[in-house]
């Protein structure tokens, strides 16, 4: 009797085992609605310990040695490093970028983790909770940022909870509260630890003369209209695409007249929608190529055609794309980048390479080896570039040359 009671047992604990296995598991301090957050909206991964991160060097771009008040030696340089990038690419999705680059220095180490530095990805991209190193892989950094704001901008529950309504466009703190109310980061302190950063952030830049995110709003409206469509779904066809590399010192003129010519037909006996194929690779090689409207993206839009030569040149990586009205107001407001020639109606003031803009056109003027000025140009949904047409004057344009 007593061998058969402990056989009973046996059989009893072997069952209460096999149940709690194959039964599901109730967590009652989790709402259902919010069990599996993360996995369902792909939302990054949050390491507050810094678990990935590998102290080492980092690429400092234009870093001036100076720190600012609340920001380490290695987070300055993180900043002034990833900026441009940051700031481009806020105006194309609607998303304060003092609030971005604060997440970057608390998810990547400042750009020393292991993720950052091996893989371009500067937030977890594609690593969860459950499986971290599943982070993806970027060719760049500039693709890196993207992820970032491309995950925002498609995860409906950052869009359910206002991120791209009302001040959170303009307003890092309350894009910061925004995100974290979505579930972004588990640590209690998240939004404490991003609000210290930004405040040092925003102290750089004014220091650095840099826009904030309300004034980049009030320079490029499509910033605030872009927060719109991504609020509405995210209609990528409808949105104005801006973005940036890590801005370096211009090749000059003497490159972007040149690239102008390699880029474009000497003539128009092609087809309207067929791009030098010189261009396709440089629209690709540049990353225009998935930016903009159908046109733009294709190489039959004067935007993308301006965009692609200055990034292709070297002469200005961060040149935005796309419209022609954008593109004007960037060039306005970057005088330490661009000067304002006076337009006087012929060619005696001109150099290769300068730039012509209105409101709804930009072109460059280029030289070819027989002395003779052209306008290199491509028109919107109309024709891809060419060099064909003699210069010709017009008062409508405002002429910008790049400073050396």
């Amino acid at each position: 009797m007593k061998r058969e009671g402990f056989f009973e047992k046996i059989f009893s604990l072997i069952l209460i085992l096999v149940l709690i296995i194959v039964s599901p598991v109730s967590v009652s301090a989790i709402d259902s609605t919010r069990l599996n957050v993360f996995s369902q909206n792909n939302i990054l991964f949050y390491d507050p310990n810094n678990s990935n991160s590998s102290c080492g060097s980092v690429a400092v771009g234009s870093f001036d040695g100076n720190t600012t008040a609340g920001l380490s030696e290695l987070q300055a340089a993180f900043v002034d490093t990833y900026h441009d990038i940051a700031q481009n690419l806020s105006v194309e999705y609607g998303i304060p970028w003092e609030t971005v680059v604060a997440q970057g220095i608390l998810e990547s180490a400042a750009g020393t983790s292991n993720f950052a530095r091996n893989r371009n990805n500067f937030f977890g991209i594609g690593a969860f909770d459950s499986n971290p190193d599943n982070a993806f892989s970027y060719d760049t950094p500039e693709e890196g940022w993207r992820g970032y704001y491309e995950n925002i901008r498609k995860t409906a529950t950052y869009r359910n909870h206002g991120v791209f309504s009302g001040e959170t466009v303009t307003n890092p703190y309350a894009y910061a509260q925004a995100i974290k109310n979505a579930g972004y980061a588990s640590d209690p302190t998240y939004v404490e630890k991003l609000s210290k950063l930004i405040g040092a952030i925003e102290n750089r830049a004014k220091e650095k003369g840099w826009q904030s995110s309300a004034e980049l709003a009030k320079t490029y409206p499509e910033m605030t209209q872009n927060a719109g469509i991504n609020a509405g779904g995210g209609d990528e066809s409808a949105s104005v695409a801006t973005t940036s590399g890590c801005i370096a010192a211009g090749s000059g003129n003497g490159d972007i007249n040149a690239t102008a010519i390699a880029l474009s037909w000497p003539d128009r006996s092609h087809r309207p929608t067929d791009p030098k194929p010189e261009y396709a690779t440089a629209l690709a090689e540049s990353g225009v190529n998935k930016l903009g409207d159908t046109c733009s993206m294709g190489g039959y839009s004067c935007d993308a055609f301006l965009a692609t030569v200055m990034r292709y040149s070297g002469a200005d990586p961060s040149f935005p794309c796309c419209g022609a009205a954008m593109q004007r107001n960037y060039l306005l407001s970057h005088p330490e980048l661009y000067e304002v020639i006076p337009n006087i109606g012929n060619t005696s003031n001109l150099q290769p390479g300068d730039i012509r803009a209105n409101g709804g056109h930009v072109e460059i003027v280029v030289q070819l080896q027989d002395g003779s000025f052209k306008i290199a140009s491509a028109s919107h949904c109309d024709r891809t570039a060419d060099h064909y047409a003699n210069y010709y004057a017009d008062s409508s344009y405002q002429i910008f040359r790049r400073r050396q």
